[in-house]
C-alpha cells in the first residue's frame, strides 16, 4: 500500500512537473508590416487585443525578420537558423529539409510537448500540405495539425489540392446556382482584384465563416478544444491574411470606412483615393485578425491557461504598401523587413508595460521557445532566446541582426536610442530601389532597378504577366557585376528616404565586415 502511494504520489509529481513548463501561443499572420499595430505607431488601424498584449507584456519596436520572403522566413524560424543556413532560399525551389532538424520537433520529442499548427506553414510550400495537410506534417515535427495552404497558393490549380480549397468545394453557394464556394473565390480572386491584387472592386461573396483567415483561426480554437489534459503545448496559428488579395466581407469593410490613413512614402503610381482603398482593405484585414486575437485570450481566460501561456504576436515580413513604388515584400526596405513582436507572460516572468527599442530577429523566436520549454538548441541552431529581455535583464540578445533574400543581404546594428544604422549591400542593384539613391549618382550606388516587388511570392501557376522570369530580370545584374551599399538611421528615418552611405563611409566600411561572409561582394 505504501509503496502504491509512493508511486501515484511520484507520478502526481511528475505530471506536475511537465505543467511548470509554460504553453506557449504564437499568432503568427502573414505580411503585417511594423507600423500598422495600432496606437504604437499612430495608424489609425484598431487593434485593442494586440495593444492589451502590448500593454500586459514587451514590445519590441525594431523587429526585424531573417528574410522577407513567407518560406524562407518561415524556415528560418523553424529551424532556428540565419537564412543562408536554413535550406529555403526562395519559394517554390524547394520544402523545408526534413532532415535538419526544427525547433517543433525538439519541444515535441525532447521537451514533452504536445504541438499544434493550423493554416499556412508554407514549410512545404513547393509540394503544397497536401489535400488533407498530412505532407510531412509528422517530420516537421507537428503532433497535430490543421495545415492548408496561403491565399494565392489556394486558387493555383483547376481543383482543390489543399484542405481550405476542399473546404470550400464541400459548400454550396447561396449567390451562384450551380456552384460552389470554391468558384466563387476563384472567380473572385482572378476577376474582382486590381492593382496587383491590392483592391478589390467588391466585397468578398464568401460567408464570414468561410472567409479564409477566419476559417484558419476557428481550427487553431478546435485545435486547443482536443488537445490532451496534462500536458504542456505548443500552437502556432498561422493566418494567411493581411497578405494580398485583399478581399474582405462586407463586414470587415463597414468597419474601416471614414478614417483617413496616411499616404505611402516616395509614390508616384496610385492616386490618393486609390491608396484609401488599398488601405482601407489592409486595415481591415489587421482588424479581423485582432478581432480572433482577442478570441484565442478569452479561451485562455476560460480555459484557466492564461497565468501559464506565453502568448507571442508577430508576422514573417511585411508588405511594402506602395512605399517607394513598392509592393509585397521580399526587399530590404522597412516595410518590408520590419514586422510586429509581442509577447505576454507576466506569470511567467515576462516583463509589463516594457518597449525594447533595440534590434531583434523574430528568428529568436525559436531559441526563446526552446529556453522556456527548458530544450537545448539542436547542432546548427544559431537562434538565441529573448529571455533575458522579456524579463528585464537585458536590452539586447545580440550585437547586430541579419536579414537577407537573394541577392542583398542587411546588417542592423544598435548604437544608441538615437542611431540603430541598417546597411544594406546588394550584388548588383537593390530589389526596389528608391529613387533617391540614385540622384544625385552615388558613389555606392548603381543603375536603377525593377519594381517586380512581390513577383517571388506568387505560385507559377498565378504568376501575372507583370512578373519577368528571375533570369531576365537578373541578366542585366549578371553582366554588370555591380556592388550597391546603402546606409540608413532606422530611428530618425523609418522608412529609408535618406541614404547615409555617401556621407558616412567610415560607417559602411565597418559595417561591411559584419554582413554575413562571401555575401557581399565589396572589398571594404
Amino acid at each position: 500500500m505504501i509503496r502504491f502511494i509512493f508511486c501515484l504520489s511520484l507520478a502526481i509529481l511528475l505530471a506536475e512537473g511537465d505543467q511548470t513548463k509554460p504553453n506557449i501561443l504564437l499568432l503568427f499572420p502573414d505580411q503585417w508590416r511594423f507600423d500598422w499595430g495600432g496606437s504604437y505607431f499612430a495608424i489609425p488601424v484598431r487593434t485593442p487585443n494586440f495593444e492589451q498584449i502590448a500593454k500586459q507584456g514587451t514590445l519590441f519596436r525594431q523587429a526585424v525578420v531573417a528574410s522577407p520572403l513567407c518560406a524562407p522566413s518561415r524556415s528560418c524560424l523553424a529551424a532556428g537558423r540565419e537564412y543562408d543556413l536554413a535550406g529555403v532560399p526562395s519559394n517554390f525551389d524547394n520544402d523545408y529539409p526534413i532532415n535538419q532538424t526544427t525547433f517543433y520537433t525538439l519541444l515535441r520529442d525532447r521537451a514533452g510537448y504536445h504541438v499544434m499548427v493550423c493554416g499556412k506553414d508554407d514549410l512545404t510550400k513547393k509540394s503544397g500540405p497536401g489535400i488533407n495537410g498530412t505532407y510531412h506534417a509528422k517530420e516537421l515535427g507537428f503532433s497535430d495539425y490543421l495545415r492548408s495552404s496561403g491565399k494565392n497558393d489556394v486558387i493555383s490549380s483547376k481543383e482543390p489540392h489543399e484542405p481550405y480549397g476542399v473546404f470550400l468545394q464541400s459548400l454550396k453557394s447561396n449567390s451562384t446556382p450551380g456552384e460552389t464556394l470554391w468558384d466563387v473565390h476563384k472567380s473572385e480572386t482572378k476577376t474582382d482584384c486590381q492593382w496587383r491584387g491590392y483592391a478589390c472592386n467588391q466585397s468578398s461573396p464568401l460567408p464570414d465563416f468561410a472567409y479564409e483567415d477566419n476559417w484558419i483561426s476557428a481550427n487553431g480554437l478546435k485545435l486547443l478544444q482536443r488537445k490532451p489534459a496534462g500536458k504542456p503545448w505548443f500552437l502556432q496559428v498561422n493566418i494567411a491574411g493581411p497578405h494580398p488579395p485583399f478581399s474582405i466581407t462586407k463586414d470587415m469593410l463597414d468597419s474601416v470606412l471614414g478614417r483617413s490613413y496616411p499616404l505611402a512614402i516616395d509614390h508616384t503610381t496610385l492616386t490618393p483615393a486609390q491608396q484609401k482603398v488599398v488601405r482601407e482593405d489592409y486595415a481591415a484585414e489587421i482588424e479581423n485578425i485582432d478581432s480572433w486575437i482577442g478570441k484565442y485570450l478569452d479561451f485562455l481566460e476560460k480555459s484557466g491557461e492564461i497565468n501559464n501561456t506565453l502568448v507571442c504576436v508577430s508576422s514573417d515580413h511585411g508588405e511594402m504598401l506602395g512605399d517607394h513604388d513598392d509592393w509585397g515584400k521580399t526587399q530590404p526596405w522597412g516595410g518590408s523587413m520590419r514586422v510586429p513582436l509581442v509577447c505576454m507572460g507576466n506569470k511567467i516572468g515576462v516583463q509589463s508595460g516594457v518597449q525594447i527599442d533595440t534590434p531583434v530577429t523574430t528568428m529568436d523566436m525559436a531559441g526563446t521557445f526552446l529556453d522556456y520549454a527548458g530544450v537545448d538548441k539542436a547542432p546548427g541552431m544559431t537562434t538565441e532566446s529573448l529571455r533575458t529581455m522579456l524579463e528585464g535583464k537585458s536590452n539586447h540578445n545580440r550585437p547586430y541582426v541579419w536579414s537577407g533574400y537573394g541577392s542583398w543581404r542587411a546588417v542592423i546594428q544598435w548604437v544608441d536610442k538615437n542611431t540603430i544604422y541598417k546597411l544594406i549591400c546588394c550584388n548588383g542593384t537593390c530589389p526596389g530601389q528608391p529613387k533617391h539613391t540614385l540622384l544625385p549618382a552615388s558613389k555606392w550606388a548603381k543603375s536603377d532597378s525593377s519594381h517586380a516587388g512581390d513577383c517571388p511570392a506568387y505560385h507559377p501557376a498565378v504568376k501575372p504577366d507583370y512578373c519577368l522570369p528571375d533570369d531576365k530580370r537578373n541578366e542585366d545584374l549578371g553582366k554588370k557585376k555591380t556592388t550597391t551599399l546603402l546606409l540608413y538611421n532606422t530611428v530618425a528615418d523609418p522608412f529609408d528616404q535618406h541614404n547615409l552611405a555617401d556621407t558616412m563611409t567610415s560607417v559602411v566600411k565597418e559595417m561591411v565586415k559584419l554582413l554575413p561572409a562571401g555575401k557581399c561582394q565589396y572589398d571594404a
